[in-house]
């Protein structure tokens, strides 16, 4: 969202940009059924601290959570501080008012993108809508579409290197 608003208000700080699991102001929202119950969990064990990021951010197959959890344990190991709960109900608040912007004015300020752009997700990402990635590569001019195929909202943990790959031909080019 950040960068989006960047390129379409500073374009000339922007060489190339890169929209990885995001979608255009006014796009669609997430619509899965236990996505509400499982964003605003605030207690629970360690388990379902696991599972709800699991959820959120991975196919539900086996291979999936699988991905999942070596994503989890490079995370872990790099990381020094939790976030809080004030922190995660901020950027959903910010999130819900990006998803609430009317979207015909967002289709006009993404027009006027001229920056190359590249567009990932995965093919099954449920906290942000794969349709939106569509929506963004549809409206930016010079916009590239990448789509992994059984990925959810962590495509670019789930696929690492190829995610880096893409991210460096596309910056080289």
């Amino acid at each position: 969202m950040v960068a989006q608003s960047l390129a379409i208000h500073h374009p000339g700080l922007v060489r190339k940009l890169i929209l990885s699991g995001t979608g255009p102001a006014g796009g669609i929202g997430p619509s899965h059924p236990k996505m509400e119950e499982m964003m605003y969990k605030s207690e629970g064990s360690e388990e379902d601290a696991i599972e709800t990021f699991l959820f959120l951010f991975y196919p539900e197959t086996e291979k999936g959570r699988e991905l999942g959890k070596q994503s989890l344990k490079r995370i872990f190991s790099q990381k020094t501080k939790d976030s809080t709960l004030q922190v995660r109900d901020a950027q959903l608040v910010a999130i819900a008012q990006w998803t609430n912007e009317d979207f015909d004015n967002a289709k006009k300020e993404l027009n006027n993108i001229e920056n190359p752009t590249l567009v990932i997700n995965g093919d099954n990402d449920i906290m942000v809508p794969t349709e939106n990635s569509f929506m963004l590569s549809q409206n930016i001019s010079d916009a590239q579409l990448i789509i992994y195929p059984n990925a959810g909202h962590g495509h670019l943990f789930q696929h690492p290197v190829r995610f880096a790959n893409h991210v460096n031909t596309f910056l080289n080019e």
